[in-house]
């Protein structure tokens, strides 16, 4: 029996598994963790299975759902169908040191109760490569995002379950949610120990839609800063139908408007304005004052 499970999701939207070869090749025994790569629809790319079929601690899952791609149903099969007791979920296009595994495992043993985020450091445009390369990624990713919740949480499985798992109401549809907020937002008022390890590192090469604003999140919000105040840990349709809280009728009303507002307009999101931050990710030459402009801003 794994004492780790990795969960990653998919909706068909992939370009890129390097992420599969670095969870792949871990110093931890390949006999206690396990990788389980979860498909939104039914169709893999056959790239995809060729790779995960080299580590036989791997599988994959598919959902054979249609429509809108919906993360949390990844999630919350991954969640249900793991074997490990320890959930390692990460953002499935990051690169990670071979020790990784090891140390969260670790850290796990010291607190039952923990809820573990590792940082996300990402790539430059500027430094952009062809390829990955761990080399090239320890020498220019550069922490942007202090609060990325979806780039990787760590917890116990019966936390998860404890929680009823992922929010899978429409609202946190599509690829752009943020379902690692809501998470973080609901493993906080369980009373779990939340912890951002201060030495970890997840390594993100830079693709065309990094660091882009998403402007369905603010209609996510409405949920999240509700459970925020309510101290409520339950999703409104998670995992186990029987444990769904009805919506508060003073809520209910917001959510019909963030339902009508996201059916009536684009909420595709915007390409961010220029920000002195891209200018910095431009001058690869002054390494000493792109980090000083990365502090200040």
């Amino acid at each position: 029996m794994p004492k780790i499970s990795v969960v990653m999701v998919d909706g068909s939207f992939r370009e890129n598994f390097h992420s599969i070869d670095f969870f792949g090749n871990q110093t931890f025994s390949k006999d206690e963790y396990e990788l389980l790569w979860v498909e939104y629809y039914d169709k893999v790319n056959p790239y995809l299975a060729k790779k995960l079929s080299k580590y036989p601690h791997f599988r994959i899952i598919t959902l054979k759902r249609g429509g809108v791609y919906h993360s949390s149903y990844c999630f919350n099969a991954g969640i249900c169908a793991s074997r490990g007791e320890l959930l390692v979920i990460p953002d499935a296009d990051q690169v990670v040191e071979s020790d990784f595994l090891e140390i969260v495992c670790k850290v796990h043993q010291t607190n039952d109760k923990l809820a573990m985020y590792i940082y996300r450091y990402d790539e430059p445009e500027r430094m952009h490569i062809q390829g990955v390369s761990i080399e090239h990624l320890r020498k220019v990713c550069f922490l942007w995002n202090t609060e990325n919740y979806g780039g990787c949480l760590t917890v116990r499985k019966k936390w998860l379950l404890k929680i009823n798992g992922y929010e899978q109401h429409s609202i946190f549809g599509t690829g752009d949610h943020a379902n690692g907020r809501d998470v973080y937002t609901r493993l906080k008022n369980l009373g779990l120990h939340v912890m951002w390890h201060p030495k970890l590192k997840l390594y993100h090469p830079r693709h065309p839609e990094t660091l882009r604003s998403a402007p369905m999140h603010k209609i996510q919000q409405v949920f999240i800063n509700h459970r925020s105040k309510a101290l409520a840990t339950l999703p409104f349709q998670g995992i186990d139908p029987t444990k769904n809280p009805e919506p508060p009728k003073h809520l209910a009303a917001k959510i019909k408007e963030a339902i009508k507002s996201y059916s009536n307009k684009s909420m595709e999101p915007k390409k961010p304005r220029w920000r002195v931050r891209e200018f910095a990710e431009r001058i690869p030459a002054l390494p000493p004052f792109v980090r000083f402009i990365r502090r200040i801003i």
